[in-house]
């Protein structure tokens, strides 16, 4: 029965059964058919592509180096994966299923940039609707715009079955007079006063001189001169632009007045704060981030989990970053 076969009854097959759970039974009576019928054409989908199983099993945890990472941190909270060599990705997972169990109906969650949480965002695979609003906590990117802020809350809003919000301005602007103008448009200012009251940040954590945070500085066409600023500074690592150094002290770089986003004191305010990260690169990031307290929660792996345990150990409180960041 060619009919019977065609790629769009297929898929109006495949989507009632999969998507919109209807039995196989309701099906073939509103379609005029058998169910052993559906039955051969729901495999018939599956054959031909139009319906592609993703068995995905669950990234083990590492719950030992979660607990010494709470005790040596201070965090709330530590979510270690277990994965070895695909660990971005196992991070990804990880952090959806998280914030997949920890978001209720009515929640904000703030959203930051980069690539760790371009993985999250393609992982979110909710089971249920949450009527969940997500909001950029800072400008837009031109450098990797599918990992800008703009694609992940609109992506977790799609996701959830919520709503999102945009920022529309750039993240570095070339004056601190522009950012100013900026935050005195009303639609800006609100924006940033509601991702302030955001009840979640999902923010990634840049290692600075290196992957998207080397990308950042380039985008705001420094100087040599300037460039040198951020190392006199002690700067470790980076929050939505905003550089901190080892205590998680943002610092007066030639940046600090060029970027449209929540400053780390609005940050903290927030309060549940998840930092994710994954890479060796990341450590002094991450020990400043947690140092400062601008992180509560940290998911990562263990290979970059016992990374930062090594390099709390040696250089001791306060000065790990500074260790990992000298080549220790």
């Amino acid at each position: 029965m060619p009919s019977a076969r065609s790629t769009d009854l297929l898929v109006e097959v495949a989507q009632r059964y999969y998507l919109e759970q209807q039995s196989q039974q309701r099906i073939a009576s509103e379609i005029g058919s058998t169910r052993s019928n559906v039955s051969r054409m729901l495999a018939a989908a599956r054959e031909r592509g139009i319906v592609r199983i993703d068995i995905r099993r669950p990234p083990g945890r590492d719950t030992a180096t979660e607990a010494e990472l709470r005790g040596r941190l201070g965090l709330r909270e530590a979510v270690v994966t277990e994965a070895g060599d695909d660990g971005l990705r196992a991070v990804g997972r990880l952090a959806a299923d998280w914030l997949t169990e920890r978001l209720a109906d009515g929640m904000r969650v703030g959203v930051s940039w980069g690539r760790t949480l371009g993985a999250v965002v393609r992982s979110l695979r909710p089971e249920r609707h949450v009527d969940v609003e997500a909001v950029q906590l800072g400008g837009s990117l031109e450098l990797l715009p599918q990992f800008s802020g703009h694609e992940l809350v609109r992506g977790i809003a799609e996701r959830f079955g919520g709503e999102y919000a945009y920022l529309h301005a750039p993240a570095i602007v070339d004056s601190p007079s522009a950012v100013r103008e900026l935050r005195r448009t009303r639609t800006i200012d609100r924006q940033l006063t509601r991702a302030a009251a955001s009840d979640v940040a999902l923010l990634g954590i840049g290692a600075f001189g290196a992957g998207f945070a080397a990308q950042l500085l380039d985008s705001g066409h420094l100087d040599s001169d300037e460039r040198a600023a951020f190392g006199r500074a002690g700067v470790v690592g980076d929050v939505l632009a905003r550089f901190y150094d080892a205590q998680g002290r943002q610092q007066d770089t030639p940046l600090r007045d060029r970027v449209l986003a929540l400053e780390l004191d609005e940050l903290r305010g927030i309060p549940l704060r998840v930092g994710v990260a994954h890479g060796r690169e990341k450590v002094p990031g991450i020990l400043g981030a947690t140092s400062g307290g601008i992180v509560d929660v940290l998911i990562t792996d263990r290979t970059t989990a016992c990374a930062v345990l090594d390099a709390s150990a040696r250089s001791g409180p306060g000065r790990a970053a500074d260790g990992v960041l000298a080549g220790v």
